[in-house]
């Protein structure tokens, strides 16, 4: 008898046993897809934030082409953008700047971010930022509101690199999405 119960209570053990270690493979399982969920949900975000900046960026390029070229003394006289055309590339411009702030704050954090929310919203306050200078710099035409401009851009891509770096992706550069 005391054989029976022996071979029983080390037959449970290993039942136990091996049910403990699939909830634990489970666990492990699960928390690995939640973390590529939440890498897979951040690329996507950055491809609409991506998206929302080229939708009128192509406007605000070539207004800061056309005001460098003014400006370069190696530039031929042909190739240098007219007054009335620098103006109309200017209106462009600001317009293309006002469209894409309201573009970002139209952006919405996704729900599975929720642990990085704040430093997202923080991150595209910025951004926003950059932009609405962006279009007062055009109408001031004052190169040091430029760098004030950068400045907010750079905070955020910093911001937004922190996110990605704490989820295990590589920092983008939005910037060079932009180019």
């Amino acid at each position: 008898m005391k054989k029976v119960f022996f071979v029983l209570s080390l037959s449970m053990l290993l039942v136990v046993a091996a049910c403990g270690s699939n909830t634990n493979s489970a666990n492990e399982t699960s928390g690995d897809a939640e973390q590529m969920d939440t890498k897979s949900v951040l690329l996507d975000f950055q491809a609409e934030i991506v998206s929302v900046l080229k939708e009128n960026n192509e406007d605000i390029a070539a207004y800061e082409s056309a005001k460098f070229a003014v400006s370069d003394s190696e530039t031929p006289e042909e190739e240098k953008p007219s007054t009335e055309e620098l103006k109309e590339l200017k209106g462009s411009a600001v317009e293309a700047s006002k469209a894409t702030v309201e573009g970002i704050e139209s952006l919405e954090v996704p729900s599975e971010l929720k642990d990085s929310k704040e430093e997202i919203e923080s991150a595209l306050d910025e951004l926003t930022e950059a932009y609405e200078i962006r279009a007062e710099q055009a109408a001031i035409d004052d190169p040091s509101v430029q760098e004030k401009a950068l400045e907010h851009f750079t905070m955020f891509e910093d911001q937004m690199g922190k996110v990605f770096e704490d989820a295990d992706l590589i920092k983008p550069s939005f910037a060079k999405e932009l180019e």
